[in-house]
């Protein structure tokens, strides 16, 4: 089935001020790039929306929040921003056409019983490629692409691998490894890092996507992913994980996940398109700085934040869990995502006295804590874990246990008691067994600034902001 004529493609959501104009520009523009709108009109819509934006600022009466949503079709980028308040924007809705330039398009109508939806048109001249990516298949249209090949690298192509990175990330990305050709091969050598590559028609380095594992591990991370902006817009990081994923199918791994960011939607798409369902949101799990340099960054002010994305490779999996009432609706949901079928066992009390449990804490402050057996003394040892990786330096801490241990729900119940809410599943995480994951955060940190693309991790970002308002009146 072909590639519809009018595709969502990237959302924005951001508090109504003005000082949000040129991030709302930013991502305009990036946006309608990666979607293969000219940089002219690209720059035009950006600038379009930036002015009504600016337009819309002066009538709101309070700290609103607002979505601007990009999309376009063949021949017509288009950027909506969706408004609530009916009343308080009525008047300055019917005279935006006079205020904006007038070779934009600007429609407008009411959006339910309290909002407007308003949206910005440019026209473009579409090119032969994009053309027939709306009208064939996606997988046709993939293959079609003849200018850009994908490949194992060679050990030549560290160098060229660290420049894609630093071009895109500055010094700041997460896997310092990619910066240092010996390092880097040396993971690819070992077996730890299976990686792929696009080259452009002269056989430069200008994308890249690895599966990275730990020695007999059932399951892989898909990640350390790039491509240059210049090269956005043509799927490159989905031919390259259709890639991956065939890899990991051959190597027998149970199953793939990955971390995207939230401070735009540009690879959470990616993960949905793979089959990749979110299993969690990893709050603050790495510093401010830790984002692309040449887009935009809702998140600002704050650390920043993941996604855990999952996808078993194998099927008809089932599994028992212990669920702890609180979290039995989410949990199952989850793993029905995932086309894992759940039995509920009887929630117990734990087998044995003392708790088993490991701490860590990594070089951006983010903590984990695993108990790899839960005991009686559960309260006990997590507080004194607690204050182990706090001492550590830990400014965001991850606590994780097997869904299938009978202390759970005594785990659960005395983590939220110290200030833990719920953070999701990590499926076969623990050699091959389930963990459940809840979080602890120290510092300020908006949920509501993460950029989310699915409806249904936007409805887990809702339970865990709620978890977290509810372990917070427990303490």
């Amino acid at each position: 089935m072909g590639k519809s004529n009018s595709d969502h493609f990237a959302e924005l959501r951001l508090s109504m001020e003005a000082e949000g104009g040129e991030l709302l520009r930013a991502f305009v523009r990036e946006a309608s790039l990666v979607e293969g709108v000219p940089p002219m009109t690209a720059s035009l819509i950006a600038a379009d929306a930036a002015q009504t934006w600016q337009i819309l600022c002066g009538s709101r009466t309070n700290a609103e929040r607002a979505a601007v949503l990009l999309s376009s079709s063949i021949g017509e980028a288009r950027a909506r921003i969706l408004l609530n308040g009916h009343s308080r924007f009525s008047a300055v809705v019917g005279s935006l056409s006079a205020q904006v330039r007038r070779d934009a398009g600007l429609s407008y109508r009411e959006r339910g019983v309290d909002g407007w939806e308003i949206t910005i048109h440019r026209g473009f001249e579409p090119s032969r490629e994009a053309i027939e990516h709306n009208q064939e298949p996606i997988a046709t249209a993939a293959e079609s692409t003849d200018t850009v090949q994908i490949d194992v690298p060679q050990q030549s192509d560290s160098a060229a691998i660290a420049r894609c990175f630093l071009a895109v990330y500055g010094h700041n990305y997460v896997h310092r490894e990619v910066f240092s050709p010996h390092r880097y091969w040396r993971k690819v050598e070992s077996g730890e890092l299976i990686p792929v590559v696009t080259r452009d028609a002269r056989g430069e380095v200008v994308g890249h996507v690895a599966l990275e594992r730990e020695p007999g591990a059932a399951i892989a991370e898909r990640g350390e992913a790039v491509v240059l902006p210049s090269y956005r817009g043509r799927h490159l990081l989905e031919r390259m994980t259709e890639q991956l994923t065939d890899e990991a199918t051959k190597l027998g791994l149970v199953g793939i996940y990955a971390e995207p960011v939230t401070t735009h939607t540009f690879s959470q798409r990616n993960d949905e398109r793979a089959g990749m369902p979110t299993c969690a949101i990893l709050l603050g799990a790495a510093p401010e700085t830790s984002h692309s340099k040449d887009l935009p960054v809702p998140t600002a002010g704050q650390r920043q934040s993941f996604l855990l994305t999952f996808r078993f490779l194998e099927t008809a999996r089932a599994c028992e869990i212990v669920a702890p009432a609180a979290y039995r609706d989410v949990m199952t949901t989850t793993y029905g995502r995932l086309g894992v079928g759940v039995s509920l066992r009887e929630s117990g009390t734990p087998t044995e006295t003392r708790s088993m449990t490991s701490v860590m804490v990594n070089p951006w402050g983010y903590g984990r804590i695993r108990f790899e057996m839960i005991g009686s003394n559960a309260s006990i040892e997590l507080s004194q874990a607690m204050s182990d990786v706090s001492s550590l330096g830990a400014r965001a801490v991850q606590l994780s246990a097997h869904v299938d241990d009978p202390g759970l729900p005594l785990l659960v119940e005395s983590a939220r008691r110290q200030g833990f809410f719920y953070c999701g599943l990590a499926p076969a995480f623990s050699e091959g067994r389930d963990l459940l994951l809840m979080q602890h955060v120290s510092e300020p940190l908006d949920i509501n600034e993460l950029q989310l693309f699915t409806e249904q991790t936007k409805e887990l970002a809702a339970f865990i902001e709620r978890d977290r308002q509810s372990a917070q009146s427990q303490r």
